[in-house]
């Protein structure tokens, strides 16, 4: 049995099939990725219980779930919107969900400080900006100790830089309190950044997986505010973020890298890493480097279609740097 989420959905409409069966692991974060329209946020609700006529089954830990109330099945749901409510301030909306599972002002204070709210507690949501709004909406389903965060494409409406700022705090969410997360998006930037695994799924049907797209490991070495400093093998990299020393974190490179087999010369890129190619012959078009004292899968079209033997010597280089949390000191 399943020690994760497990699930049997087929829900009908008008000119609409949703058939959806999968084992969803119990760690990090998995997107469910797919265009508008595909099921995603349908099938988001029937997990969480807000579409019971959609269930055949729903199980979490090997608990059954189906046709409990959300209520029952402890679950943290993260909207669209923020949907905070607008008679209350942020103290008291965090009080709201976790009064009504049980947490204590212990809990809600952990979330607070985790995720920065504390200047935030007095104001109202209409004195909220757009990305403090979804800052709030995400401690508020924290608050409530939920074993399982559902996230329904929560940086939509947000400007670049607004969904840059918050990704790292989901990430710390998640990997601060060990809850695992289902996160509806069909942000290839999100996924790249965020995602542990990826679900697709496409007019209403799963379509398989795929893992996490290429990342570095560091540990952090330094910590300032708003600024942590991680060790990449003999590398140092400052990248904006919350952290504790000793906290591992992630680089992901999502698209914006290049990898030359010459040095590149002065440039205004945020980094470059010397790297060594181990094996040409990845899986997936990719070629397997080692860079700062790990392996990592990255896609390369190798200049002009010659094969390059391993050893060869590789340079990748990042035209922008940024990080999460992926393991708690």
């Amino acid at each position: 049995m399943s020690e994760g989420l497990s699930f049997d959905i087929a829900a009908r409409f008008s000119g609409f099939a949703l058939e959806a069966r999968a084992d969803i692991p119990a760690t990090g974060i998995t997107a469910l990725s797919g265009p508008s329209g595909s099921g995603k946020t349908t099938l988001l609700r029937a997990i969480a219980g807000l579409e019971p006529a959609a269930e055949r089954s729903v199980t979490f830990a090997g608990e059954d779930w189906t046709g409990r109330p959300p209520v029952a099945r402890g679950v943290g749901y993260v909207f669209q919107d923020a949907r905070l409510f607008p008679h209350l301030t942020v103290a008291q909306n965090l009080d709201f969900g976790a009064r009504r599972r049980g947490a204590s002002k212990t809990d809600v204070e952990a979330v607070i400080d985790a995720l920065d709210l504390s200047a935030l507690l007095p104001r109202s949501p209409e004195r909220l900006s757009g990305g403090e709004a979804r800052r709030v909406a995400l401690g508020r389903a924290l608050a409530c100790r939920p074993r399982i965060l559902l996230m329904d494409e929560p940086l939509t409406g947000l400007d670049r830089a607004r969904k840059a700022d918050l990704m790292p705090w989901i990430a710390r969410a998640v990997a601060g309190f060990g809850v695992p997360a289902l996160y509806v998006t069909h942000s290839r930037n999100e996924i790249g950044f965020l995602a542990d695994r990826t679900l697709g799924i496409e007019e209403g049907r799963l379509t398989g997986w795929s893992g996490a797209a290429p990342q570095l490991l560091g540990q952090v070495v330094a910590a300032a505010s708003g600024t942590v400093e991680i060790a990449l093998g003999p590398h140092r990299v400052q990248v904006p973020g919350r952290g504790v020393v000793g906290e591992t974190w992630a680089i992901p490179l999502g698209d914006a890298y290049v990898i030359s087999t010459r040095p590149p010369g002065d440039s205004n890129a945020a980094l470059t890493l010397e790297a060594t190619l181990a094996d040409a012959g990845a899986p997936d078009g990719c070629c397997r480097i080692d860079i700062a004292g790990q392996q990592v899968d990255v896609p390369w079209t190798r200049p002009g279609g010659v094969a390059a033997a391993p050893g060869t010597a590789l340079w990748l280089t990042l035209v922008r740097v940024s990080g999460r949390l992926a393991q708690r000191a």
